[in-house]
């Protein structure tokens, strides 16, 4: 066990990045949004505006004197004078979300006095699935993963970048039993969990076993759904409440909310042990919190507020935000507050192909889909210049990373011809929940303004508003490669090299959407939140969006499912050390 080591305040290692265009306009994908706090309804975020960061006391020359961001700075301490009621407990955690809540259940299951400060109305909202590997639903159905190709492939998608690969084996040697325990949570109330594969339901292209697909590119679709009691699951387009059977467990068990009650403030005693959490109520009250066993930190991500995001990634600000969230990087402030350190980058949780018109709005019609048809598969992909952009068979969110950090707009061009049904390998995708890949909703797309169609390639390039020599060169050389059946600047699947000489000619233009952000305190192997020497802050713990030292500038776009199931188990894992338990 590492000593406990009282920590201090350090002054900023970085400076802000500046520069970054912040592009406006919203894209609303349903069933993406649950990473917010509960309750918020996804909506087109053309009026975002940057957040102001929570409880932002000290003035913005104040810290640009102490060489530190605004929201780096604490604000003055809640005296006991201002406290309206004192609760004390074993843990306090801070956060009914996807990752607070197994934390919750699991201390409440082990009859610890558990409470929980949550910011929103009521639990956060349910996504699609969780991930784990090897878990009993799992090896059940002949599915298994091996353990040493899983981390040094995580570990060659991030580069190693903030996440430490002794990180990934803790989350791939506990994700089975948190999968288990999660089973049974389900199964009690008459639910259940299965994997994807069982179901052979995508929620979008994952590169696993479809046709083209490239194997350069390593994969993991380790995705587990969830089943409701009349058997259904996401196949069937039925999200379950998953998160509410956890926050009925939780309370069914002792566990108690506070909701519409945000954390505001950590207190941190004489000997560096954090002890109390303050929240702040509905009626502007405080109550303050003392937990004996430790208080965990899941309050989400810092995706609503842009100017914290951009400045742990300027490459986020060229994302379009999928729902007006809560999530402003509350729990990270507080971890700062009190001596805590932060990861150097944010990564996104990013879906890369959100159709818009020329102008970049997204189309309001009631038959358009998230992604224009055709536009997702392996076709020719050029950038605002027309210069090809990545290797377009990659799989899953990966498409997302080279349109933010390779181009100067975060978007991208799609273009094919109108043979593409006799040219694409048999047995392509005909779409998924966002998209229809038919020549129908090609027509659709084209009278909604997201594709658009022309009787050359110069017209075609015209129309783009993309430099004709650069794209014509391009496609040039693309037609190479196609005739060769390899493609030397960027290796996609043979399969995937189809001509683009039969009129008439498309292209739609998408940008990158954004659900969440990953990355905030940094932390060791037992969750414990890491000082700015490095050394654990006494009764701090972090998992979930909140937490760092996971990921680095990218969430790995091949591994999917990640951030949901590596934050739950690390919020399962965090109680377990609270509570003294054994783990793995």
């Amino acid at each position: 066990m590492l000593k406990e080591s009282e920590s201090k305040v350090s002054l900023s290692r970085r400076s802000f990045l500046t520069g970054a265009a912040v592009l406006g306009a919203g894209a609303a994908m349903a069933g993406l949004a649950g990473c917010s706090s509960g309750g918020d309804a996804a909506k087109p975020a053309a009026d975002d505006v940057a957040a102001e960061p929570a409880a932002k006391s000290a003035a913005t020359e104040d810290a640009a004197v102490l060489g530190q961001q605004p929201w780096e700075i604490a604000p003055e301490p809640i005296t006991d004078d201002q406290i309206v009621e004192t609760i004390d407990c074993d843990i306090a955690v801070c956060g009914a979300g996807i990752a607070g809540l197994p934390g919750v259940a699991l201390a409440a299951e082990n009859g610890a006095n558990v409470h929980v400060l949550e910011k929103a109305g009521t639990y956060s909202t349910a996504r699609l699935c969780t991930c784990g590997f090897n878990a009993k639903c799992q090896t059940d159905n002949g599915i298994t993963y091996d353990r040493d190709k899983f981390i040094t492939d995580v570990w060659k998608i991030t580069n190693g970048s903030q996440g430490r690969m002794s990180s990934y084996g803790k989350w791939f040697d506990n994700s089975a039993p948190y999968i288990d325990w999660l089973q049974g949570v389900c199964q009690s109330v008459g639910c259940d969990i299965i994997p994807q594969q069982v179901t052979g339901f995508k929620v979008t292209n994952d590169g696993v076993g479809q046709v083209g697909a490239n194997e350069f590119w390593a994969t993991y679709a380790a995705m587990i759904y969830f089943v409701d009691k009349d058997g259904k699951t996401l196949a069937d387009g039925v999200n379950v409440d998953w998160t509410g059977i956890l926050a009925d467990y939780a309370t069914d068990k002792g566990a108690t909310i506070h909701y519409n009650t945000p954390a505001v403030q950590l207190v941190r005693d004489e000997s560096g042990r954090v002890t109390s959490v303050i929240g702040e109520n509905e009626v502007g009250e405080y109550i303050k919190i003392n937990a004996s066993k430790g208080i965990l930190l899941a309050c989400g991500d810092m995706g609503g507020n842009r100017e914290m995001m951009g400045y742990y990634n300027t490459s986020l600000l060229k994302t379009r935000s999928v729902a007006e969230t809560k999530n402003t990087g509350d729990g990270q402030m507080m971890g700062m507050w009190i001596g805590a350190d932060m990861d150097d980058f944010a990564a996104g949780d990013l879906f890369p192909f959100v159709a818009v018109d020329q102008t970049g709005e997204r189309p309001t019609s009631p038959d358009a889909k998230s992604y224009a048809a055709v536009a997702n598969l392996p076709v020719f992909m050029v950038d605002n210049t027309g210069r090809r952009l990545m290797p377009e068979d990659l799989p899953f969110q990966a498409c997302s990373v080279p349109k933010i950090t390779a181009t100067a707009d975060g978007s991208a061009w799609s273009v094919w011809d109108s043979a593409w049904q006799e040219k694409f390998p048999e047995g392509f995708p005909a779409g998924d929940y966002l998209s229809e890949n038919s020549p129908e909703q090609i027509e659709i797309d084209i009278k909604n303004g997201v594709t658009i169609q022309a009787d050359t390639i110069d017209e075609l390039a015209d129309k783009m508003d993309v430099d004709p020599d650069i794209f014509k060169e391009q496609l040039d050389r693309y037609h190479g490669f196609c005739e060769a059946g390899k493609d030397l600047d960027f290796y996609k699947n043979p399969l995937w090299l189809t001509t683009i000489d039969t009129p008439p000619f498309y292209a739609s233009r998408h940008v990158v959407s954004i659900t969440s952000t990953r990355g905030g305190l940094r932390n060791d192997e037992r969750c414990r939140v890491l000082d700015k020497e490095g050394m654990p802050i006494p009764g701090l713990y972090v998992a979930g969006n909140t937490a760092g030292s996971f990921y680095g500038n990218v969430y790995p776009p091949n591994v999917m499912g990640s951030g949901i199931g590596h934050g739950q188990c690390f919020a399962w894992l965090a109680v377990k050390d609270m509570l003294g338990m054994e783990y793995i």
